[in-house]
């Protein structure tokens, strides 16, 4: 057979330098990814004999008998029977793959387990680009450890980060709620690219019951300890050859168990204490005679052992950077004008807070921006540039959110279909890896199936979404800015507001470390007049903006309809929405405040107490005898919810409204307003009080 035939047969055959070359057929070239670039020289001497040479490191004999097996080379095989010496090429059947993801959760590689036959296996990578497409090779893809997103996130929480070999004990750690990360390259080496990611982590170091498992503890070890917060080796006990966490857990091996093991082991400050179970001193003095002739040092044992390779070592080049930073001179930098969402009040994309203190009606003015951005309608005023979906997390209220809803659409006239969409649930974001990736998958979903665009995200409130951490630690309080930065880079192009209260001092601005304040690019502070429903909204920082405009808002009653099928009886049910205000309005507001603040009876929620009892006796009261007398008198609990309503609180401001609750029942016969006695509440004739209501 001529060389030209045989090139032609292996693939990829062409001529260069007067000779023929075609991939190599040898099964482990190219660590058993096969030759995707033609390396195999082949030529025939002058006897008429074929020559090979494979430029990609396969030895002669190798070449040789994969060929000859091929039924390449007729000539030389057996006779009688040609086809004895005929092998199949083993099928390799895909048994697993692993994706290895960047912080934004966008995958990188991946990394395939093929079987070989009865027991072979073998490893594939591939490097997979922005579009998802996958190369042949992993190339100059960006080499990260395994699960780096809930590494990342186990940091942030100062939760435990399980190290082990290997992707199946990783995802074995996983499955009992643990952070498990492994390296792509099995025992055999520690890729340096990924050591910067364990900066200031709780490392758990888990080896496999073998040599190889330890020395591969060994120099995750000697990598990581110099800057990990800190690090512990815990040994399962495993008995098996190789046994790994997979395992220890399915051997009936739990939680508990684990976290018994790693509270018992003790903290590695040095290298020499890395050491080997004795148990395994046997099978370190046998490995040297192993035929596959693996090699690893464990210099803290003294012992030299072959140990199983399963990938070349890592190259001398530094491994590319994932993106490319552009560096300008400041003579071409030109201003980029802002990009408004609503003209002067969001930027698009922005990181936002909406403030103020309880009962300022922070979730209607924030509902009423939310409609105006998935509507694309005007917000007080102020143009909408760019319409687009909107995701409200309702952590708190999100009983009466119904009504809200009702109210603001019947309010703007707004028809069915815009497009809101509205998690009713209190999701810990700050340091809930769980809720976090349910949040993700969930808005992924979304997306996919329905082709959105998400503009804004609005979470209701910071309170709610912070899972129990402390506002004003630093630590708390930036990883709650950082995940709300994750959810940002995830959704591109969105903005996210959160709504906030202020301080104990109001003029302190937002509660909390003031690293939320530096972080957020529009701050928005919203103060109710007192004993109004009247307010304004002060744009107090714009990073790319003026700051201190003023928007005037009032906030109006809507009647509900009742619920489809139901008999209305009393009352019919309202709510409340937002209104445009002159900012004229408010001198007189202020006039009329500090003329009333000097009467007994008139101060801060007195008014406003005394129409919702008015109200709630309209809507729900009955005659009843008192003191020889017929009154008209209301539950007190009619009256609260009346209050609730129009103060606009929610589960955030039960504290303070407790307070405000108790001095209006106090107050009411103090000033002579009314009277309360056994659970009902009714108001003073005009004749008793000598005012009108």
């Amino acid at each position: 057979m001529q060389a030209e035939q045989i090139a032609k047969t292996l693939g990829n055959a062409k001529k260069a330098n007067g000779q023929w070359v075609a991939s190599c057929p040898v099964p482990s070239h190219g660590k058993g990814n096969g030759d995707k670039n033609p390396s195999l020289s082949i030529d025939i001497n002058d006897e008429g004999k074929p020559l090979f040479h494979c430029h990609g490191g396969c030895s002669q004999e190798d070449v040789f008998h994969t060929i000859r097996a091929l039924n390449l080379l007729p000539e030389l095989l057996d006779k009688p029977d040609p086809l004895a010496n005929i092998r199949p090429i083993p099928r390799n059947i895909l048994e697993q793959e692993w994706a290895y993801q960047d912080e934004d959760r966008q995958t990188v590689f991946v990394k395939q387990r093929y079987k070989i036959g009865e027991s072979g296996k073998t490893y594939r990578l591939y490097k997979v680009d922005s579009d998802g497409r996958r190369s042949t090779t992993l190339g100059d893809a960006r080499i990260v450890p395994y699960n780096l997103p809930a590494l990342l996130d186990a940091k942030t929480a100062g939760r435990n980060v399980f190290l082990v070999e290997g992707e199946k004990a990783a995802d074995a750690i996983k499955s009992i709620g643990m952070i498990a990360t492994t390296a792509h390259t099995g025992a055999g080496s520690w890729p340096a690219a990924i050591t910067e990611y364990f900066a200031g982590a709780q490392v758990i170091i888990v080896p496999d019951n073998d040599v190889a498992g330890w020395g591969y503890a060994y120099k995750a070890a000697e990598a990581i300890l110099p800057i990990v917060k800190s690090l512990k080796v815990v040994d399962l006990g495993l008995q098996g050859q190789g046994d790994d966490a997979f395992e220890f857990i399915e051997a009936g091996g739990g939680r508990a168990e684990l976290v018994a093991l790693v509270k018992a082991a003790p903290i590695i400050t040095t290298l020499d204490q890395v050491t080997m179970p004795e148990r395994l001193n046997p099978i370190l003095q046998s490995s040297t005679q192993n035929e596959e002739k693996h090699t690893h040092e464990l210099d803290h044992v003294q012992k030299t052992a072959e140990i199983e390779h399963e990938f070349a070592a890592e190259p001398a080049a530094p491994p590319k950077p994932s993106k490319q930073i552009q560096i300008e001179h400041w003579d071409s930098i030109q201003d980029e004008p802002v990009k408004w969402l609503i003209d002067g009040v969001l930027p698009q994309g922005a990181f936002s807070a909406l403030y103020g203190p309880p009962g300022s009606f922070k979730s209607f003015i924030a509902l009423d921006i939310a409609h105006a951005i998935a509507t694309g309608t005007p917000w007080m005023d102020r143009e909408v540039n760019e319409a687009g979906a909107v995701l409200y997390i309702a952590g708190e209220g999100f009983g009466g959110i119904g009504a809200r809803i009702k109210a603001l659409k019947i309010h703007h006239r707004t028809e069915s279909g815009a497009p809101i969409y509205v998690v009713r649930h209190q999701l810990n974001l700050r340091s809930s890896i769980e809720d976090f990736n349910a949040l993700v998958l969930a808005i992924e979903q979304l997306v996919q199936q329905s082709g959105i665009e998400f503009k804004q995200i609005v979470i209701d409130t910071l309170a709610r979404a912070f899972g129990g951490g402390n506002e004003n630690s630093s630590e708390d309080m930036g990883a709650f800015i950082t995940a709300c930065g994750r959810i940002q880079q995830i959704v591109q192009d969105c903005g996210l507001m959160i709504l906030h209260h202020s301080g104990k001092d109001a003029t302190k601005g937002l509660r909390g470390h003031s690293s939320l304040l530096g972080a957020v690019d529009t701050e928005l502070e919203l103060l109710r007049f007192e004993d109004s429903m009247k307010g304004i909204v002060t744009i107090s920082k714009q990073k790319d903006g003026a700051d201190n405009d003023r928007i005037g808002f009032e906030m109006v009653t809507v009647e509900l309809p009742a619920p489809q099928g139901s008999l209305q009886i009393g009352e019919p049910q309202t709510s409340l929405a937002v209104n445009p205000c002159e900012l004229g309005q408010f001198d007189a507001l202020k006039r009329d405040a500090k003329g009333a603040s000097s009467n007994a009876g008139h101060g801060k929620n007195q008014v406003l107490s005394l129409q919702c009892l008015e109200n709630a006796i309209k809507k729900n009261g009955f005659l009843k005898l008192i003191e020889g007398s017929q009154r008209m008198v209301v539950d007190l609990k009619h009256w609260r919810e009346e209050l609730w309503s129009k103060m606009g609180c929610t589960d955030e401001d039960k504290d303070s409204f407790k307070v405000t609750w108790s001095r209006i029942r106090k107050d009411l016969s103090r000033h002579g307003h009314g009277q309360i006695s056994d659970g009902f509440a009714w108001l003073a004739s005009k004749s008793e009080s000598g005012e009108a209501f």
